[in-house]
């Protein structure tokens, strides 16, 4: 059914085969038994776009599709366990291809589980996959969300409502950071592969503090919860600063340590004056694909030589990107221009990633998209 190239490329990549190395026909959402040498697997059906299977199992396919899922799902739930994310209040339990279950995203956030869905396989079972993840975690209501622009892009209409459950407001403790979600409004909750990057941010930051594209928030509050004097929140989103300020107020943050400026970041950079003693600069993916790449190459030297320029001489900069056409290389010789375009002396001395509730596979590098860059500003004598 399938050709050795197919499968070569499944092994050594993302764990899908393209209808091109298919021979044959399935039903959507079947499994589907794979020899391949000595080998054995179990694959799903799939007819999403030009994806025909998804490799699941490293071994025989089980009586039922929800075998399957439940064997995959516990799997995710005890990796959690052993790296410690399943401990927080809000983390990543399936992560797609990093937990061999392409085409499924599961949040949990306290006392409600989110599911994301790319594929009409995971369609197909979506009623049961909410179940096993309602048992495995213990959480008492499922809520449905694939509404992402990836659907659409595969010709799958979207969908969303609670699937069990009614629960759709929360408070998450974040490392002493109370933050509200309410999963019918916002996107997914929250940026949760930020987390760790944010509660660093929170420990290195001081004094003044610029929150750039802050979203509901996030790394300005790890600011204050640690000491930090004032931080000016910046972002365009009006829904995402109404969380803000129920954020702002479930901190018991006082009016004078907090400002709010709804903006593009483009337009406040430009009637800025003053300076910070840290900044996160976090923005969205300026690069959503390949050909978007030097345009978004533009945004991010612009965002980031803007903001350094305001940063002063011993300040603390966390610098983002999850736009994965922008590899490592990539992103450390934008930043090394962006010094260069704003006069800026620095020292990096970490490079973050995704938390560690978003696991990977060794072969699927795309799964590496988010950096974060934390440097210290030592110098404005940069000569170019």
């Amino acid at each position: 059914m399938i050709t050795e190239e197919g499968l070569r490329k499944a092994l050594a990549g993302p764990p899908i085969v393209f209808e091109k190395n298919v021979k044959g026909k399935g039903k959507v959402g079947e499994l589907v038994d794979i020899e391949f040498g000595d080998m054995k697997l179990c694959g799903m059906w799939d007819e999403t776009g030009p994806v025909r299977l998804r490799l699941l199992l490293f071994h025989e396919c089980p009586s039922t599709p929800k075998d399957a899922f439940e064997e995959l799902i516990e799997n995710s739930y005890r990796v959690r366990e052993l790296n410690g994310a399943a401990n927080w209040e809000a983390y990543r339990l399936v992560n797609g291809d990093g937990d061999m279950l392409s085409g499924l995203i599961v949040d949990v956030y306290k006392d409600v589980a989110v599911l994301q869905s790319s594929s009409r396989a995971i369609d197909v079972h979506i009623s049961e996959i909410a179940e096993i993840v309602k048992r495995v975690t213990g959480v008492s209501s499922v809520y449905e969300k694939s509404v992402q622009r990836v659907r659409r892009k595969v010709g799958l209409e979207p969908r969303e409502g609670f699937i069990i459950g009614n629960v759709k407001e929360v408070v998450v403790d974040e490392e002493g950071v109370k933050m509200y979600v309410n999963v019918t409004l916002q996107k997914t909750g929250l940026y949760l592969d930020q987390r760790e990057n944010r509660v660093l941010f929170g420990h290195l930051s001081y004094g003044r503090v610029l929150d750039l594209f802050s979203y509901t928030g996030g790394f300005g509050l790890h600011a204050l919860h640690n000491g930090a004097s004032k931080v000016k929140f910046v972002d365009e989103d009006p829904e995402a600063l109404s969380v803000l300020r129920i954020n702002l107020k479930l901190n018991g943050v006082n009016e004078d340590k907090a400002e709010i400026v709804q903006s593009d970041v483009w337009s406040y950079l430009r009637i800025e004056r003053g300076s910070f003693d840290s900044m996160s600069v976090d923005p969205p993916a300026f690069i959503p694909s390949k050909e978007y790449f030097e345009i978004g190459v533009k945004d991010y030297l612009k965002a980031y030589s803007e903001s350094l320029k305001r940063l002063e001489i011993g300040g603390i900069a966390a610098l983002s990107s999850c736009s994965q056409p922008l590899t490592r290389d990539k992103f450390l010789g934008v930043i090394g221009k962006a010094t260069r375009y704003a006069k800026s002396h620095v020292r990096i001395f970490k490079i973050g990633g995704a938390s560690r509730d978003h696991v990977t596979l060794p072969q699927v590098p795309y799964l590496e998209y988010l950096k974060t860059a934390f440097l210290v500003k030592i110098g404005s004598t940069y000569s170019s």
